[in-house]
């Protein structure tokens, strides 16, 4: 009784689906809040638990939930909106709360016996691990799974992972695969999480000491991620199914740094409005009416806009794409590829600019520039946005050479 009166509350929610712009002004009316909980989530190594309660209660992590359990079923072009508003009020939540949202989607890629599993309580959140475990031993029905797994962002207000595996071959090498496993199976170290970016995502390790058991229908071969054919597109009604991962799957990555670079520019212009600067011994001058300030405010903002618009842009066109059955060329893939990481370094480059003009306040903790700094530049590491590589990838194609690569 009780897991049917919370699939019927899904379908209640379900019928009241939200304008996505009414989800945008949910989240800008939350911004404040959240941007004035940054420093603490920093200390704390995780997003606060009032912020992830009232991103749920905006119905923020429906928003590509499959739509049988609860969801809102919007797309990739939808979730870097998101991503770019949360990551502008604070790196760490814009990351997480970006993720969970991914997460959500990616559930829809498994069985329908496992999405079932997950969605039990349509309110659960998600944490992924991507760096396999080599601890799999193949057994009926399933696998025993055991070891540890690092970066696990958003652990702390997850029900459920997806734990990357390494599938033993019988006549080659092994098969890495996602593992849905529930939090409860693993144990957090709560003390791993030391870094210089991102302090606030408590993207933690997890371990598995003596080994669970994980069923078959709860793991899924990476190769059919890859190949766009994972088994949630045999389940009835399942669109999130046929985004490829690959291709859409960064979005959650780099929409909040380009809403870092955002929020670092509203800092710091807010700042300039009011400040005064020594122009030589005995003579301050207004920030404000310093032309390479100026300057600076308005190259940044082109910028941003610029590495905002071409994602977005190929982002919607894709998703068009795939909403009326088609399936993208290669050359659109690859495309959105090269824009995400395009907006990763044009984004780290921002940040970068405008911290060096902030003079020394910047460096204090209470500063809001220095978090956002800190926090886009690491996250702009992520091997997924490396800018070189995407680059290279879509000149490649362009070339009319096979591409390598993620896309």
């Amino acid at each position: 009784m009780q897991q049917e009166a919370k699939r019927s509350a899904a379908v209640h929610t379900l019928a009241a689906r939200p304008e996505f712009t009414d989800i945008i002004a949910r989240i800008r009316k939350l911004a404040p809040d959240i941007s004035a909980r940054a420093l603490s989530a920093e200390k704390a190594k995780r997003v606060p638990a009032e912020t992830m309660d009232a991103l749920r209660d905006a119905n923020v992590f429906r928003v590509m939930q499959p739509k049988r359990f609860g969801g809102y079923e919007y797309g990739p072009a939808e979730l870097a909106q998101i991503g770019f508003e949360l990551g502008r009020a604070c790196g760490s939540t814009g990351w997480c709360g970006t993720l969970a949202v991914c997460f959500g989607w990616k559930t829809a890629f498994f069985p329908l016996e496992a999405q079932q599993e997950v969605w039990d309580n349509p309110e659960n959140l998600l944490s992924v691990a991507y760096l396999p475990s080599p601890k799999v031993e193949v057994v009926d029905g399933g696998i025993k799974l055991a070891g540890t797994w690092p970066w696990a962002s958003g652990i702390d207000s997850a029900a459920w992972l997806i734990l990357a595996a390494l599938l033993p071959g019988k006549d080659g090498p092994p098969t890495p695969a996602w593992c849905l496993v529930p939090v409860r199976d693993v144990v957090v170290d709560h003390d791993s999480w030391n870094v210089a970016g991102l302090q606030g995502t408590g993207s933690k390790t997890v371990h598995i000491k003596d080994a669970i058991f994980v069923p078959g229908h709860r793991v899924l071969p990476l190769p059919l991620v890859f190949a766009g054919k994972v088994p949630g597109l045999q389940v009835p009604d399942n669109t999130p199914a046929r985004f490829g991962y690959p291709t859409f799957g960064p979005t959650a990555l780099v929409s909040p740094i380009v809403g870092m670079a955002q929020g670092a520019l509203d800092a710091f212009t807010e700042t300039a409005r009011d400040a005064k600067r020594m122009a030589r011994p005995g003579v301050f001058e207004k920030v404000a009416e310093q032309p390479l300030i100026q300057s600076l405010i308005g190259r940044a903002s082109a910028q941003i806009d610029a590495a905002r618009t071409l994602m977005a842009t190929s982002l919607k066109e894709g998703q068009d794409v795939i909403l009326s059955g088609g399936t993208l060329e290669i050359e659109q893939r690859v495309r959105i590829r090269r824009n995400h990481g395009f907006a990763g370094r044009t984004s780290s480059d921002v940040v970068n600019e405008i911290f060096q003009k902030s003079g020394a306040q910047a460096a204090d903790e209470k500063n809001k520039v220095q978090r956002f700094w800190r926090d886009a530049n690491t996250a702009a590491l992520h091997a997924s946005l490396d800018w070189d590589t995407l680059s290279a990838l879509y000149g490649t194609q362009q070339l009319g050479l096979p591409p390598q690569g993620v896309f």
